[in-house]
């Protein structure tokens, strides 16, 4: 591996580190930002990136790994690889506790339990794995929020740990609101204020039931103000992988009376339901019906293409979102198949993701989609098929980077089986205009107008699949005005020019007082910083916005 490239300061004290030279350009990011977000892509070596940046900058002191349960082991084999002799307790997991250690990985679900042994350590670097998990309120947000000295009041400032890194390589799930607990974790200005927030990217309004922010707006805006504060880089851009191929395969679900059935019921009643006054409970139960109905009707097929695969002598992972499809499968397949589910431990699941890896005999793993979606390395296979559909985009994009990721030398194929003429197809259109939206935000080039205006476009004609998911977020059903607050994301022109320093500091008059001035300069970690009132209250402001149009 090529090491010809610089290291940052103390990184080269690491003995046998070895980084790709992306992955030594995250941690000079990590280190001199001291609170960011790494959302790199999926397989691009977040976890070795992050060990390397708090050995390298923070040698001494005790570091805190919050991560979902089935990743806990992964994060102890990735720090014993950086260092061999680290001392590392893993909560929940081993006997009794490690005497005085460097490490304490702990999983988001047991932080209450803990909550009094953890918050009552000062931490001296503290990483949030899979961050998008605290995208919502709740107590595990709290927690989290609490453990890196985040102050309820917003204008407060960060008190505890001096490097706090946030991991995800989805860091927008589904709407620009998902970012704004991960940019109060690491201090943005802008995250002063959700209802500030909210309105600016959002596209926020009020209504007879509160405020609706289920939409979005200055997307061009929004994508500079991440810059300040997370890397983020694309497979395509650092890596010479293969390509990935994405489709979405229809099937005929005619033969199939009960999906049939299940699908006219649920619409039946859903025709008749008052979208004022939303029933979750019921709506849930009944949608449920339908999806399971789909996924049996889908079984055939997608035991077919298997077989297809396993016939060309490449290896498949097939998500579902239900073990009895993982069942199913398994018995089909016998010893050729793992599985891999919520109801496996955490040796379990390894074993299973080595026997995929290694063994030529195992040509499938059946994962459940949450469950085998993040944290494991699956490159021994080519074709990813997806027999179930979920609402939120970023799982199955983490599910298809299990493949698709450092050490595949081979095409990637990735297929979504839908159902045909049923609700399996807004869902599947709906995912597809969704992750166009995610890529707007998330592009270092934001789209132009035209782009988003299609992409609102398309969104209009998936009324009926915006409202069912409206429902599950307990909006309010107003589906039609929430699709058109996305034109509202397009590039606007300024009709004001300011002339702008290249110093590093911005100086406007104010228009009240012209006796009066504000200045615009960068904060300690990079973010744009003003003096005005504003600012002060919003953390965001008119100069602002200006200057991160400027610069960027």
């Amino acid at each position: 591996m090529d090491q010809s490239f610089n290291f940052a300061p103390g990184l080269d004290r690491l003995a046998g580190v070895n980084l790709y030279p992306h992955q030594a350009d995250g941690v000079a990011f990590l280190i001199s930002k001291k609170r960011s977000i790494l959302g790199d892509d999926m397989g691009l070596g977040k976890t070795r990136q992050a060990i390397a940046a708090l050995e390298a900058a923070i040698p001494d002191g005790m570091v805190l790994v919050v991560c979902p349960a089935s990743l806990k082991l992964n994060w102890r084999r990735e720090i014993l690889m950086v260092d061999p002799a680290a001392r590392i307790e893993i909560v929940g997991y081993d006997k009794g506790t490690v005497e005085n250690p460097r490490w304490v990985i702990v999983n988001y679900d047991l932080l209450k339990r803990h909550a009094d042994r953890l918050h009552g350590i000062p931490w001296s670097g503290v990483i949030l794995d899979e961050a998008h998990f605290i995208k919502n309120k709740s107590q595990r947000t709290s927690h989290c929020l609490k453990l890196l000295g985040v102050q309820d009041n917003a204008r407060e400032a960060l008190i505890g740990p001096e490097l706090v890194v946030l991991l995800t390589g989805t860091p927008m799930t589904s709407r620009p609101r998902d970012l704004y607990n991960l940019l109060r974790c690491v201090g943005h200005p802008s995250a002063r204020s959700f209802l500030s927030f909210a309105r600016r990217y959002c596209d926020a309004y009020r209504n007879d039931f509160g405020w609706v922010t289920t939409g979005a707006s200055n997307l061009d805006e929004l994508n500079r103000l991440m810059k300040e504060v997370m890397l983020r880089r694309k497979k395509d851009e650092v890596l010479d992988l293969p390509p990935k191929i994405r489709s979405w395969v229809p099937v005929d679900i005619s033969d199939s009376p009960s999906a049939a059935v299940a699908v006219e019921s649920f619409l039946d009643w859903y025709s008749g339901t008052d979208p004022t006054s939303p029933n979750d409970t019921q709506f849930l139960a009944r949608l449920t019906k339908v999806r399971v109905a789909l996924h049996k009707a889908k079984q055939k097929a997608v035991a077919e293409r298997i077989r297809d695969v396993i016939e060309t002598g490449e290896k498949a992972v097939v998500f579902t979102c239900f073990n009895d499809g993982v069942t199913r499968h398994k018995k089909a397949l016998g010893a050729a198949a793992v599985t891999i589910t919520g109801s496996n431990t955490a040796e379990e699941r390894m074993a299973a993701v080595d026997r995929f890896q290694s063994d030529p005999q195992v040509r499938v793993a059946v994962c459940n989609l949450i469950a085998g979606g993040v944290g494991i390395t699956l490159t021994a296979g080519t074709h990813v098929i997806f027999q179930d559909l979920d609402w939120v985009p970023a799982n199955h994009a983490q599910a298809e980077d299990r493949c698709y990721r450092m050490g595949q030398t081979k095409r990637v194929t990735v297929e979504y089986f839908h159902a045909a003429g049923s609700l399996d197809g807004y869902i599947a259109e709906l995912l597809s205009r969704k992750m166009a939206l995610i890529s707007a935000v998330e592009a270092d080039q934001v789209p132009d107008a035209s782009v988003l205006a299609e992409l609102e476009a398309g969104l209009r004609n998936l009324a009926p699949a915006l409202m069912e998911e409206a429902r599950l977020s307990r909006s309010t059903g107003d589906a039609e005005r929430h699709i058109a607050s996305l034109p509202a994301g397009a590039p606007k022109s300024r009709v004001v020019e300011t002339p702008i320093e290249q110093t590093g500091e911005w100086e406007f008059k104010s228009e009240r007082d012209p006796s009066q001035s504000y200045r615009v300069t960068y904060g300690r970690v990079g973010h744009l910083e003003c003096t005005c009132k504003g600012f002060e209250f919003r953390g965001n402001c008119k100069h602002v916005r200006e200057v991160r149009e400027k610069v960027s």
